[in-house]
């Protein structure tokens, strides 16, 4: 380079005007190249977010994909918060909630995330594998009743005519419900957003082409500014990639 940059002082190598002025440039390319890196693969350090959503959105749905977001996003880290009520974002450290409902909430930003449709489900295996060909032979079998999705959301569009307390074990937790019905004990109103995997490795079967679309549906939300955290971006983004599909009746 015909610059002198070290002169020797003693036993002692010292960087001459020249060097120091050099190595300040390079100490700024090689900020700026860390820096380039780091937008590329995220901020080198570990991140943490915390995601609200129901439990068995959670059981059902999330954890299986889990490791799809780990592969692509090493850096972020989920930690996962069940919870049947809606977090306020302001005092319990949740980032980002899965929400169903209308979509309006204020202060809060919501992407849709999946609309929700039921239909009755039943293991392959039940009554001996003669499962029912017309909705109202129903009737006739044990039904299995989630709380908060009475079987009338069902029987009335799909015209059978059934009092509003129709007998059957009923479950406050819709991984219980979904549970009892894989094993064989009845017939359940199931939810579209949760029962795509069973249908599609056969533990469990969809009865009937016919289906309710519920009034609501599922939201990814978060606070207003927030979708400027690269964390809650990505996982916004990725969730959306995710987002459960219509199945064929």
């Amino acid at each position: 380079m015909q610059v002198r940059l070290f002169e020797r002082r003693g036993n002692s190598m010292l960087l001459t005007a020249e060097g120091r002025q050099l190595l300040a440039s390079v100490d700024v390319a090689v900020s700026e190249i860390t820096r380039g890196i780091e937008r590329l693969r995220g901020t080198g350090k570990v991140s943490r977010l915390t995601v609200s959503l129901l439990p068995v959105m959670a059981a059902r749905w999330l954890i299986p994909r889990l490791s799809r977001f780990y592969e692509r996003f090493p850096d972020i880290e989920i930690n996962i918060r069940t919870s049947l009520t809606l977090t306020t974002f302001k005092s319990d450290g949740v980032d980002l909630a899965i929400r169903y409902g209308a979509g309006q909430w204020p202060g809060l930003k919501a992407d849709k995330f999946a609309d929700e449709e039921l239909f009755p489900v039943c293991s392959p295996n039940f009554n001996g594998g003669h499962l029912p060909r017309e909705p109202s032979e129903l009737l006739q079998l044990p039904l299995l009743h989630d709380a908060n999705l009475p079987w009338k959301h069902w029987f009335r569009p799909a015209g059978v005519k059934a009092d509003d307390n129709v007998r059957g074990t009923s479950f406050s937790d819709a991984n219980l419900l979904l549970a009892a019905a894989t094993s064989g004990q009845g017939v359940a109103l199931a939810r579209s957003s949760i029962v795509a995997d069973d249908i599609i490795a056969g533990t469990l079967v969809r009865l009937f082409d016919y289906s309710y679309r519920t009034p609501y549906s599922h939201f990814i939300v978060y606070p207003e500014r927030s979708d400027r955290i690269r964390k809650v971006a990505v996982f916004r983004e990725w969730l959306l990639e995710e987002k459960p599909r219509p199945l064929a009746s």
